[in-house]
């Protein structure tokens, strides 16, 4: 796995723990919509992001399909 792929994911995890966060505060502040803009925007960024991670190296989990093509390289737990 090259350094720039590490990096991407990287910071691929950092948003989706991200996301996991602002999911557990929103469900213990619902009526909070400065929280609901900031999780509405991390959660696009993530999405962004994964889309992003996947055009280069393929699909990062079998869970979400994937709507483009796979490539050759090997899956994240293979390295």
């Amino acid at each position: 796995m090259s350094e720039e792929q590490c990096k991407l994911l990287r910071e691929l995890q950092i948003a989706d723990f991200n996301v996991v966060e602002w999911n557990l505060y929103m469900y213990t502040h619902p009526a909070d919509m400065e929280g609901r803009k900031t999780f509405k925007e991390v959660t696009a960024y993530a999405r962004k992001l994964r889309k992003y991670y996947e055009s280069l190296y393929g699909p990062i989990t079998t869970l979400i399909p994937s709507s483009g093509e796979t490539s050759c390289t090997p899956w994240p737990w293979q390295v």
